[in-house]
């Protein structure tokens, strides 16, 4: 279903043309800004976290998906089965994850090409295992933020937007998360997107490789915990639906 729907909201022209100039646009602007304010170096982190990026914000864009549901009534009849809500949407929008692995591989070359940055060939070699397990993450932290969407849906966009620019902002695409106090250093240990950025910047910098596999040993325990919150919270708002009848598509 998530598939079928896609192919209703994007052509090979409406993608290429409009998200991918969108994203590459995004990327090349922050890309430039580092150049400009720093040096090569600075550039080049700035680049490769916004790179990586990518993947995080087109993984959260199931909170639309969910909004899209409850305008078209069909939270009732998900309400009244006995199977848990949050199965069926860490589902339904798994094409938001290959969509956006497929939108990061393009930038990630785009910005090779034009900047040639000084990475280190096993950036290129590995980076799609890292970025999938990048987008799982970020996807089952999108899915927690959609379970918040149900109910207030009429925030969904603010959801999402707040949701990714956290991710943004603070789990080190444009600044080290050191460079922010300590308890948002630490917070963002459980957020999606750190320890698989650190991964790709260790490769980038032709780090251990056993540095690698604890950061993305890290990312898959971050994904387990998002996944298990929206499976827990999802359950919690449906058995209050079913008492209240708060989760049709009007209220």
């Amino acid at each position: 279903m998530g598939f079928a729907e896609f192919k209703n909201v994007y052509t090979w022209k409406t993608w290429l043309a409009g998200w991918m100039l969108r994203l590459a646009s995004q990327v090349v602007f922050f890309g430039l800004v580092g150049k400009m304010a720093g040096d090569q170096v600075t550039s080049e982190y700035i680049l490769l976290g916004n790179v990586v990026t990518v993947i995080a914000i087109e993984a959260t864009l199931v909170v639309t998906t969910a909004s899209l549901e409850r305008y078209q009534g069909t939270y009732p009849m998900l309400v009244a089965s006995p199977t848990n809500m949050g199965l069926v949407y860490l589902g339904r929008g798994l094409h938001w994850v290959l969509a956006g692995l497929g939108s990061s591989v393009l930038v990630f070359t785009l910005v090779w090409v034009l900047f040639q940055p000084d990475w280190h060939w096993r950036a290129a070699v590995f980076s799609l295992p890292c970025l999938a397990l990048i987008g799982i993450s970020s996807y089952a932290y999108g899915t927690f933020l959609a379970a918040w969407s149900l109910r207030h849906y009429k925030f969904g966009w603010l959801y999402l937007n707040f949701g990714f620019m956290v991710l943004m902002a603070f789990c080190g695409a444009n600044v080290p998360r050191s460079f922010w106090p300590a308890p948002i250093e630490w917070s963002t240990q459980v957020l999606p997107l750190s320890h698989g950025l650190t991964a790709m910047r260790t490769l980038a910098a032709d780090g251990p490789l056993s540095d690698v596999a604890v950061q993305l040993g890290l990312e898959v325990c971050v994904a387990a915990l998002w996944t298990a919150l929206t499976l827990l919270f999802f359950e919690r708002i449906a058995s209050k639906g079913r008492r209240d009848g708060s989760l049709n598509f009007t209220s």
